[in-house]
């Protein structure tokens, strides 16, 4: 019975596949069309974990990814080739030619993003660890929690540093992030 429910997922996921192909093939997109293709990819990855818990969610996913792959190649390998050039615009990546090098701003947001979210992640950290302990954590789980949390915390705190323009709108994200931290210094951790 579990393996029928879990080849059952299968099928419609690559169903799922095959609808979201047909309607972004479409002249107008179809939200319906597009609401049932991704439905039935939950569906079948729905029933590849009541099946076979996470194992056929990933065998179900796989078939699935795998069926988008031909998809997509097969539209890649079949469709014209484009006589656009690509566009050969730089989003301030490197200043036009007689622009200032703006190096002092440009080694100033390196310096927030990488320094200042380090220690603002790694504040955020302490004050998870802190609060874990405040819940009645043992301390393994508390510092496992806060070694895991550093980086997922910094790596988002770069991102969204990375998509503020202004200044203080860095530095007031850095401060949000480490103001979790006052409770957890407060509390002598």
């Amino acid at each position: 019975m579990a393996n029928e429910v879990l080849w059952s997922g299968a099928i419609a996921a690559l169903c799922g596949v095959a609808m979201l192909r047909w309607s972004w093939s479409l002249a107008r997109r179809s939200a319906a069309a597009n609401a049932i293709g991704w439905g039935l990819l939950l569906g079948g990855c729905i029933a590849g974990g009541a099946s076979a818990g996470a194992w056929g969610v990933s065998v179900v996913a796989l078939l699935a990814m795998a069926a988008a792959a031909v998809v997509l190649g097969w539209a890649a390998a079949i469709s014209p080739a484009g006589r656009e050039k690509g566009s050969a615009r730089r989003v301030r990546m490197l200043p036009e030619s007689g622009e200032p090098l703006r190096l002092g701003s440009r080694l100033l947001t390196f310096a927030l993003v990488v320094f200042g979210g380090l220690a603002a992640s790694i504040a955020f950290g302490i004050a998870l660890r802190s609060a874990g302990l405040g819940i009645g954590w043992n301390e393994a789980n508390a510092n496992a929690t806060a070694l895991i949390a550093i980086p997922l915390a910094w790596s988002i705190l770069l991102t969204i540093l990375l998509m503020i323009e202004g200044r203080r709108s860095q530095v007031l994200a850095l401060a949000i992030t480490s103001l979790p931290l006052l409770p957890a210094l407060l509390a002598g951790s």
